[in-house]
């Protein structure tokens, strides 16, 4: 299937402006901020795992390199949403917006998150060319892209998740986004392996693929470990340490979607690790694929969890729009991934 660059635009255009519609129509919902917090992560992850091969100069991500750079316009899709989420006055939203600080104030959260994904968007690109066409800059580039990764993930979990609930401070905050972020692209490397299987045997031979999704699959088995050690790790923090400030966080959101968190913790870890101790799961494209679909689905259940008890999230509005973020998703994937082909 190809997908022409006015398909694409008009993709971005059309959906953007949808949701536009939805966000002045519905001003009391904080839906479109469930779905940037899915999509930034989705947009970044992936890129991440190539940037950490290229700099470690691993050649086992061969398969993969193309499909997961193919996601890299979703990011500039991303800061297209986050100025509609501005412009929309949803900064209102946040509680610190009433009482500005010389941080947490809404010009300047609106001018760095725009700035920030638009930067993102860029090195992103140039990451991208130089690793593509196997550039002598690449390794710095890589470099230069999770740097730009880590402070843009952290930022998003800093500004966009913990300062609903300011003045409440985790450090480990930010770790958590990233590997979450880092999560999230092996699970598209895992959907990828299942639609996209003939093309990479075809490319690459049956015998060089599978060891590259072995190698692939083993990995994304254990962030399924790591992600359960950032989990424990921000969890424990806040109960030996027994701070109101801190506790109050946890607290509260058990007492509310206690179900909820259990949920997240089978999906995101539990699951994941007990069935990917096998081997024949992991060489098996039917089922990887629905892995990881299964994390994404952890995933999207853990942002709720984070902004759920601060943020009205519309029980139609959230559902389409994380659709129309689905179909931009798509049509970036098959245009970008089309435009490495023919280049």
């Amino acid at each position: 299937m190809q997908i022409s660059r006015t398909i694409l635009i008009g993709a971005f255009a059309g959906c953007a402006l949808l949701i536009a519609i939805l966000e002045w129509t519905f001003a009391e919902s904080g839906s479109l901020m469930y779905s940037m917090l899915f999509f930034v992560a989705l947009s970044q992850g992936p890129l991440a795992i190539v940037a950490a091969a290229d700099i470690s100069r691993s050649d086992w991500l061969r398969a993969y390199r193309r499909e997961l750079l193919s996601v890299r316009h979703m990011i500039l899709f991303v800061a297209l949403l986050f100025a509609i989420f501005a412009a929309s006055g949803k900064v209102g939203l946040y509680d610190w917006a009433k009482h500005p600080n010389a941080w947490l104030n809404p010009q300047f959260f609106i001018i760095r998150n725009i700035a920030l994904l638009l930067l993102a968007w860029l090195v992103a690109n140039r990451f991208a060319r130089e690793s593509l066409n196997d550039g002598p800059h690449k390794t710095m580039w890589a470099i230069f892209w999770v740097i730009t990764f880590v402070a843009s993930q952290t930022i998003v979990a800093f500004d966009w998740v913990m300062s609903l609930d300011y003045p409440w401070i985790s450090t480990l905050f930010g770790a958590y986004f990233f590997v979450e972020a880092f999560y999230a692209g092996l699970a598209l490397a895992a959907i990828m392996t299942y639609f996209n299987h003939h093309n990479f045997v075809e490319e690459f031979s049956e015998k060089t693929f599978q060891k590259s999704q072995m190698d692939m699959m083993t990995m994304f088995f254990g962030f399924s470990i790591f992600w359960g050690y950032q989990f424990f790790s921000q969890y424990i923090v806040i109960w030996y340490g027994n701070i109101p400030e801190e506790v109050a966080y946890i607290q509260y959101r058990l007492n509310e979607y206690s179900a909820l968190l259990y949920l997240v913790i089978l999906m995101l870890f539990l699951v994941p690790f007990v069935l990917m101790l096998s081997r024949k799961i992991k060489a098996n494209p039917r089922l990887v694929m629905p892995l990881g679909f299964w994390v994404w689905g952890g995933i999207l259940l853990e942002r709720y969890f984070m902004i759920g008890p601060h943020l009205n999230l519309h029980p139609l509005i959230a559902p389409v729009e994380l659709i129309l973020g689905a179909v931009v998703f798509l049509v970036t994937l098959l245009y970008t991934r089309r435009a490495a082909l023919a280049g």
